[in-house]
Formats: C-alpha cells, structure tokens, sequence
C-alpha cells in the first residue's frame, strides 16, 4: 500500500484491521501515525487509543478485537515487536486471519528501519498491509521546502529550494527546522535570499565536507586541507564531526569494495548500501580507486581516533589529520 492509498482510506474512514508501518522517513511516519489517531472522537481518547512497546501475542490479540467505547473506531500503536514470535504465536492458536477481520478497530505496527523478509512482513505484504515511508527524493523535499514556506507567507524560489536541500539533505524532520528558522527570520510577507540560506540554514556535515573528501578521492590533498582548515577555523564543523562523516564515508566504500571482489551484481550492491541511488553510484565509482586492504586501513585508522583521544594520545585535530594522512 502507498502513501497516498493510506490516506485515501483514512480520509474516507475506511481504514480497519492491522498495518506494518516501515522505512526511514521518520516524520512522514509519525504524521501518518497521527492521520490515523486523528481519526478518534478527542473526548474519548483515553478510552480507545493505546500505545504499546514489545507487544507479546495476548496484547496483539487484545487490539485486533478491541471494541471502541463511545466512539466508532479505536486504535493501538504497538512498537518494538518481535515480528517471529508474534508469528510463531498467532499461527499456533491458528490467529493470523484475526489481524485482518476487525471492523471498527486499527492495529499500527510501526518500526524505525525497513521490514526484513520475516513470515509476519511477508502476511502483511500479502493482503496489501505494508506502507513503507521512504526517504524523500531532492525534487519533493524541495516542493516541501516551497509549500511550507509558502503556508508561512514567505516566499522561497524553486533555486534557494534547491540550495536549501543540497545544504540540509532530504531528511524531512531537518528541513522542517530549518524553514520554521527562515520563516521566522524573514517574517510573513519576506523572501528567502541565498544570503539569508547562509546566514540562518546550519549546514548538514556532508555539505560542508563533501567537497573536501571528493579532493582527498581526486588525489588533491593540499586543497582538502585547505578546505578543513577553512571548516574548521570558521567553526562551521568540529574535528569529531568531520572524522565521523568521513569514516561513514570509508565504511561504505569498503562494504561496495568487499562486495565487488566477490563479483556481486552491481544493483545488489546498491540495495545493500541504501540511501540515494546516486550516492550508492559514488560510492561504488569512489571504491574502485582503492585496494581493498588500503579502504581497511582506511577504516581502521579512523575508527581509532576516539580511542586516540580518550587515552590523550592526541588531541581531536591531531587525531583527525594522523588519519588523513594515514588513508588518503
């Protein structure tokens, strides 16, 4: 099931039985959570609305045949479930069909990550009950970026939408911090600028570094040191918060790398390092300038830098340089 079915039923208040909500996109999970909730009479959500951690089988059947008090509809939000034994349990006492056959009672199983292949995913999956909310693609979190500004009375062209994304990311919960700050700089009536982007937008690390690790790649150190130099005496970046990003970065070239050598097809690659398509592409481009041994060493040395610097061996700027030049 899509998105927009989800809320197609929702809005025609044809929704009843059991959901896997799933995938990354944090807030437009929530809101969906929230769509759903909405749903009951305010007065009596005390009454037919319940949230519950690691549900065990008795709680999960408990919700499938809830009766709602007072109102048409109740609903339980269950999260951090075991999905085998809630399976293994449910067909022991012969219960799955009992997910599905509520009529005026909603049962949410949300999850955080993307749902594995497991019987219970794979029950949902068959009867059309698997939403999944995907990280959003440039060109909708920019359409984002425009209507919410817009609902603030404040003015964002599609090019400061576009320089916006590519500082923040797609990440929706980010971006709708930082419109809330623009909006509340330019006030209703104003107009988003690049030079109010630079003034009030804090940059995503990957922004600010990106343009550093595609010269360390191209073999240009000097200018990548001049680029950290640059970061890091402006106080647009910490030390730690660069050799984080950078040792993600090292992480998921040695992955591709590891997966090339064992001739795996390249769309299964992609899939395994997740996240945008394009940057899975650099990644894998990126990965085969290296031996694999040298990505491990790569790897290696800065995963050592907090090591380094709880022992007081170095200092987080010395530590970040050692493994720079010990991996590039």
């Amino acid at each position: 099931m899509t998105e927009k079915e989800l809320y197609d039923r929702t809005n025609a208040r044809k929704l009843s039985g059991a959901y896997i909500f799933e995938g990354a996109e944090e807030l437009t999970k929530q809101q969906a959570v929230d769509r759903v909730t909405a749903l009951l009479d305010p007065g009596f959500l005390d009454l037919n609305l319940k949230r519950m951690k690691a549900p065990d089988v008795n709680a999960v059947l408990d919700a499938a045949h809830a009766v709602p008090v007072f109102d048409t509809l109740c609903v339980t939000v269950f999260t951090d479930f075991d999905d085998d034994a809630l399976f293994a349990e449910l067909e022991k006492r012969n219960a799955l069909g009992a997910l599905f056959q509520a009529t005026d009672a909603v049962t949410l199983f949300v999850r955080r990550e993307a749902a594995k292949e497991t019987d219970l995913v794979r029950l949902f999956k068959e009867k059309g009950r698997v939403v999944s909310f995907e990280p959003f693609s440039e060109d909708r979190a920019k359409e984002m970026c425009m209507r919410l500004c817009a609902k603030r009375g404040v003015r964002l062209d599609r090019p400061e939408a576009y320089e916006l994304v590519d500082m923040v990311g797609t990440d929706a919960y980010r971006l709708h911090n930082e419109i809330s700050k623009l909006c509340d700089y330019v006030g209703d009536g104003g107009t988003v600028t690049a030079a109010i982007l630079k003034t009030v937008v804090t940059p995503s690390v990957e922004y600010e570094v990106f343009p550093m690790l595609n010269a360390l790649l191209a073999g240009n150190k000097k200018a990548a040191m001049r680029m950290l130099t640059q970061a890091l005496n402006s106080g647009q970046e910490s030390p730690l918060r660069v050799a984080t990003f950078l040792e993600g970065r090292l992480k998921q070239m040695l992955i591709a790398k590891e997966l090339m050598e064992d001739k795996r097809p390249r769309p299964e690659i992609i899939k395994t390092l997740g996240g945008n398509p394009k940057a899975a592409e650099m990644t894998i481009k990126n990965a085969q300038k290296f031996p694999l041994q040298k990505l491990k060493n790569a790897v290696a040395a800065f995963a050592r830098i907090n090591a380094d610097m709880k022992s007081g061996v170095l200092n987080e700027s010395d530590a970040l340089l050692l493994a720079i030049y010990k991996s590039f």
